[in-house]
Parts: C-alpha cells; structure tokens; sequence
C-alpha cells in the first residue's frame, strides 16, 4: 500500500467478494429495481420507529452479503459502518450481537466509500483477511436529524435533496490469485474464496474539507461539490 499525493494506491488487490442492498419504496420505483437484493415497502420495516427500521435494514444487508458470500459471521476480522445518526446508533444496534469486531464511522454522503477505502486498508496491509462494511439512512430519520420532522409538515423545494431509505453492505477480501494460505495469526480452517471474477479496489483518494460556507440545508449538493472540484484539480 503507497501513497502519493494524497492517493492511497492498494497493491494487493483487495476484492468486493460479495454485496448486497435493502431499499425502500421510492428506490424501487428507480431505474435500479431489478439490481436490489431487497424492497421494503413498510417504512417501519416491522418495528416501532423509522430508527428501528434503519437499524433492521442495515442488519439485513450485512447478513445478505455475508450469505451471499458464502462466509458466517466469526470469519469477518472487522467491520466498518456507519449512518446518519448521532452515534452512528443504527450500525451499533445492527452489529449487535452479531461477535465482529466493530468499528463505527462518520462519513454522511461519504460513509461507503469511506467504509470500502479502510476495509482495502486492512486488507491490503495484512491487518485483516476479510471485512464487511455498510452504510444505511432512511429519509424518514434523516429529515428529523438534519431538517424537520415529518409530522410538522413543512414544505420542500423542488431541488430539495431526497436522502435515500436504505442500506448497503460489501464484503472485502484477499485476492485469492495473490494469497497461497492463511497467515499464521489467521484460524487455519478458514480459505479464500475464489473472486477473480469480482471488483477489486486499485485506489483511493480521501477529500479535502474545502467550506464555501453554504448554509442552505434544502442544498446539501452545493455544499459538497467544491470538494469534489478541488479533488479535481489535483
């Protein structure tokens, strides 16, 4: 693993061996349909509150992938997830109980991206044979964490942002064409699954904070994208 420039170029190739996605109805109404793993058309997702239901998505996902995978749960070395609430609560509860190493992250709109860049980390650098990362949010949770309540009815602009309801999960590994075995510290019942076939992660570039003090909270777009220009410019 170098860096050059602020670029984090991983040199073994650590692959997306499995993913999957838990959505809501508006997604499912998206060019995207046939591609989630799941719909949910119950905002509540069976539970007593919008947060609940963040959490039960996320869960979902996670146990999805993994499934998917063909991995159990003591195989994963870490997790990285994260979502838009205080404390990161719905990945803490959605990794409960669930005996993987945990660790929450913040990243708002940056939070998957943010989860694959330190999963390719550990794994290229040895520190992990295989991770899980997620991201969740749920428009109903977030328009009461960052904008108003749904109950108090107040009236969205045309350009308004929609945030997403909905939760993501991959599941990053060696590449099994560079790894011949386990390494020592590693349980040696554990293998590699074959993944050629699947994506690896070549590089990442974290972002640089660049504030033009937009303030507009219906306009969180403007507020990201001089980031992204000066990343550009690089």
């Amino acid at each position: 693993m170098t860096n050059q420039n602020g670029i984090i170029q991983f040199d073994n190739r650590p692959r997306i061996s499995a993913f999957a996605s838990v959505v809501g109805k508006k997604e499912a109404e998206g060019p995207l349909r046939e591609d989630f793993d799941r719909i949910v058309y119950d905002s509540y997702f069976g539970q007593q509150s919008f947060e609940q239901a963040e959490t039960r998505m996320m869960r979902t996902a996670v146990e999805k992938a993994l499934e998917k995978g063909g991995v159990m749960h003591e195989e994963i070395d870490l997790a990285f997830c994260g979502d838009l609430l205080n404390q990161c609560v719905a990945s803490s509860f959605a990794m409960s109980g669930l005996g993987i190493p945990y660790i929450g992250i913040y990243g708002a709109c940056s939070t998957m991206a943010l989860g694959l860049m330190l999963s390719a980390a550990s794994v290229d650098s040895g520190a992990a044979l295989r991770t899980v990362c997620a991201a969740s949010s749920h428009y109903c949770t977030a328009e009461r964490q960052y904008r108003m309540p749904l109950e108090y009815g107040s009236q969205r602009p045309p350009t308004a942002q929609w945030t997403v309801t909905g939760s993501g999960a991959c599941v990053i590994e060696a590449d099994s064409e560079l790894t011949k075995h386990d390494r020592s510290d590693h349980d040696h019942s554990r293998t590699i699954l074959p993944n050629a076939h699947m994506p690896y992660l070549h590089a990442a570039c974290p972002g640089i904070i660049t504030d033009y003090a937009v303030s507009d909270q219906n306009n969180m777009g403007a507020a990201m994208a001089p980031a992204v220009v000066k990343l550009g410019t690089k």
